[in-house]
């Protein structure tokens, strides 16, 4: 069988994502019968097609891109004329979330659906904001979304909450933003929240625009796709948002003294429906107290019993990664 895909994104994941895939094409041939074959990158300037040699090409792009040569782009900001170009069976999205209009990352997802090219992707906007149209559209044109890697990429929450279907969930607790536990951790030190989002953005640990964390932007939108996966139609506009620093920096730092601490809570309600992210002080004993650095948490209470797990997010290499078992269980569900 063979697999046509395009890349629609290039920043860290999508250039990790294609050094997985060149890396393990071999394999995909000898186990499981499947040659894949990336036809073209979109970036935000524009996009490439690629020729046969796919791999050796996908991998002097990526390097190009690193060091900033982007000529190899055409001029258009489109990736749906790259799509109708190549005809690819498979687009792998991972571009920059946007919460605030959706676009351009809706018009990408329907326009994939539209075209009949399945997708597996990384960026949460599309899921978070219309889950319910998108996987409706999917599921009336037979074709795979997969989405592991849109929440707590490197642990399988994915997987945990899509096998917990049809019982009874009644709530959803997470630390889901691994930026506000480092805000927090310096917060905890002495710096001000001002400095300590400033050192985030720095070291390139927060989103550009650090509102995308700390306003719980980023949580609210996981945690939409959490509480869609387990059966409860909402999008991320439905969910409460307490920013994170609406806590005063002495409440932080008391609290860490007395053994306590200020975590960034996301909170589904599965009962009353409510559904919230806000800054919360859990005592030692909450086993989402002890979140911190690159790890998420989940606590899930079902039928009087309580799930935890607890994992890492990213960093690019571990979300490319994830992005791959997707595309494992994409070519399991087309083999049949």
């Amino acid at each position: 069988m063979r697999v046509g895909a395009v890349i629609i994104g290039f920043g860290n994941v999508g250039r990790e994502l294609s050094r997985v895939l060149a890396r393990r094409a071999e394999f995909l041939k000898t186990e499981m019968g499947v040659e894949i074959e990336v036809r073209g990158i979109a970036a935000s300037r524009g996009y490439v097609t690629i020729g046969q040699d796919w791999r050796k090409e996908i991998l002097d792009l990526a390097s190009r891109y690193e060091l900033g040569d982007k000529g190899f782009l055409r001029s258009s900001g489109d990736p749906l004329e790259l799509v109708d170009l190549t005809s690819p069976d498979l687009a792998f999205v991972a571009i920059p979330p946007s919460y605030t209009t959706g676009e351009p990352n809706l018009t990408i997802y329907r326009g994939l659906l539209k075209r009949g090219v399945s997708i597996i992707t990384a960026d949460k906007t599309g899921l978070a904001l219309r889950y319910d149209e998108l996987f409706g559209e999917a599921r009336r044109r037979g074709i795979y979304i997969g989405y592991r890697a849109t929440v707590m990429a490197g642990t399988p929450a994915i997987d945990v909450i899509t096998g917990l279907v049809g019982r009874e969930i009644r709530r959803i607790r997470g630390v889901l933003n691994a930026t506000t536990n480092y805000i927090l951790s310096l917060v905890e030190k002495g710096l001000s929240f001002d400095e300590a989002v400033s050192k985030a953005v720095a070291e390139k640990l927060a989103e550009p625009d650090p509102r995308i964390d700390t306003e719980g932007l980023d949580p609210s939108a996981k945690l939409a796709i959490l509480v869609n996966s387990a059966g409860v139609k909402i999008s991320m506009e439905n969910i409460k948002r307490t920013p994170l620093t609406s806590v005063p920096e002495n409440i932080v730092r008391e609290a860490a003294r007395s053994g306590r601490r200020v975590k960034y809570v996301a909170i589904a309600d599965m009962e009353r429906k409510t559904f919230s992210v806000s800054p919360e002080i859990l005592d030692p004993e909450d086993p989402l107290s002890n979140i911190s650095g690159n790890y998420n948490g989940l606590s899930i209470d079902i039928e009087g019993e309580k799930i935890l797990l607890t994992g890492p997010a990213g960093p690019a290499w571990r979300t490319a990664g994830v992005m791959f078992t997707d595309l494992i269980s994409y070519l399991n569900q087309r083999q049949g």
